[in-house]
């Protein structure tokens, strides 16, 4: 018989959870201790890391953090639009364990306050179809494109390129008008990046993150761990991309895009800097390119770029788990679901 116990982070099993992490076909290195001590320097966030074991062994990691729906407070994905926010089990299809961790983390949470919801983020549609017990609300959750560099490395990628959508010509526009890409890591080069990282986000209509989540990231990374691009002319900056280098998993992970938006509409720094980027990672012998969080939609633009690239869409199932009578009471008004739906 299989037996099965949950565990919280600590000293005594982070190692173990670094090396089921760096093990798995599913880790990132959002999932790694390093991104979790950045989250909680960079952030308000309150997490909960938990390890399923069965039979002694590591067979699964949760990373959670706090996160309050109306009153009702509750666990959520620790990187709520994320592209690589979901739990990791060894065997995804085994409903004994999502089951027993649905019974046990209720009672460890307990002990510090008692949480009225749990949201699973998952990579496989079966780990949460197993829940069949349980009233259920499903949560949209954007996907990731993942580019698999040994099956498409930069040469087949730009035979790949059409001559109808002219990303040849809007990657070569660069070189030809004397712009060059070159790494940054001082600090007055940073304020530059982060001038057109606000700028673009501003744009776009999200909430940028502040400078201080950059010099933080500065800070606890080191050049081999995190890579800054700038793509300029003298003191013309048309962008920059801030990508996580992650040798364990031999991923590149593209996580912050600056563009300069008051360029002439003929300018797509966004093609040079991935160019760049992703010929990079090959002369590193990096395997893979991380995009990023996608919503699946071929008549996004995003999606397309990303698609153009190389990249395929790998999506993320996630579904919200109600804990008390109370919270599965209000599921059942249209104004409480409907304030989940802000959480898409």
């Amino acid at each position: 018989m299989d037996n099965y116990y949950i565990d919280r982070l600590n000293d005594n099993n982070a190692a173990k959870w670094e090396e089921f992490n760096n093990n798995s076909n599913e880790g990132t290195f959002f999932h790694s201790l390093k991104w979790k001590q950045i989250l909680e320097n960079t952030s308000d966030f309150r997490t909960h890391y938990f390890l399923l074991f069965k039979n002694s062994s590591v067979f699964g990691i949760f990373p959670f953090v706090e996160h309050k729906i109306h009153l009702f407070k509750g666990l959520f994905p620790f990187q709520e639009f994320s592209g690589h926010n979901h739990i990791i089990i060894r065997d995804f299809n085994d409903p004994s364990a999502i089951q027993y961790t649905i019974k046990e983390l209720p009672k460890l949470m307990r002990i510090q306050k008692k949480i009225s919801f749990i949201r699973f983020a998952s990579l496989h549609k079966e780990t949460l179809d197993n829940l069949k017990n349980y009233s259920i609300l499903i949560h949209e959750n954007p996907g990731n494109m993942i580019l698999n560099l040994r099956e498409s490395p930069p040469e087949k990628i730009w035979e790949n390129f059409s001559a109808k959508k002219g990303q040849k010509k809007f990657i070569r526009r660069f070189d030809e008008k004397g712009y060059c890409a070159t790494e940054i890591n001082s600090y007055d080069d940073l304020k530059l990046f982060y001038k057109y990282y606000f700028e673009n986000i501003n744009f776009i209509g999200a909430t940028p993150h502040a400078f201080s989540h950059f010099t933080d990231l500065q800070h606890n990374l080191s050049s081999d761990e995190m890579r800054i691009t700038l793509l300029s002319k003298d003191a013309t900056v048309a962008g920059g991309l801030l990508m996580f280098p992650y040798k364990p998993k031999k991923t590149v992970y593209f996580e912050y895009l600056s563009l300069n938006r008051n360029l002439p509409n003929t300018y797509h720094p966004t093609y040079y800097l991935w160019w760049e980027a992703i010929n990079w990672a090959w002369n590193n012998n990096y395997e893979k390119i991380s995009f990023g969080a996608q919503p699946f939609d071929e008549n996004n633009p995003r999606y397309r770029i990303k698609k153009d690239f190389g990249g395929d869409f790998e999506p993320i199932y996630s579904k919200i788990i109600p804990l008390t009578r109370t919270f599965t009471t209000g599921c059942k008004c249209k104004e409480f679901v409907d304030r989940l739906h802000l959480f898409k």
